[in-house]
């Protein structure tokens, strides 16, 4: 589950990177200045036992107990 996780947080850092947006902006609208809106899906955690969604904070999953491997942030 870490894996999946950084691989998101990985792409989620690079859609929201200034230069991103630029270059992308730039491609969609043929023009440059022009900025366009990247819509940033938020990670899902689920329970590797049951499958349960989890919120981010929760340390052990609330339908059958097991521990949430809850992933370092990154500032």
């Amino acid at each position: 589950m870490g894996e999946i996780y950084d691989r998101q947080r990985i792409q989620e850092d690079l859609q929201r990177s200034d230069q991103f947006v630029d270059v992308f902006s730039k491609i969609v609208s043929g023009r440059a200045g022009y900025k366009t809106h990247v819509d940033v899906k938020p990670i899902i955690l689920k329970c590797k036992t049951c499958g349960t969604t989890l919120d981010e904070r929760q340390k052990f999953c609330h339908e059958c107990g097991t521990k949430n491997e809850v992933p370092e942030k990154k500032k």
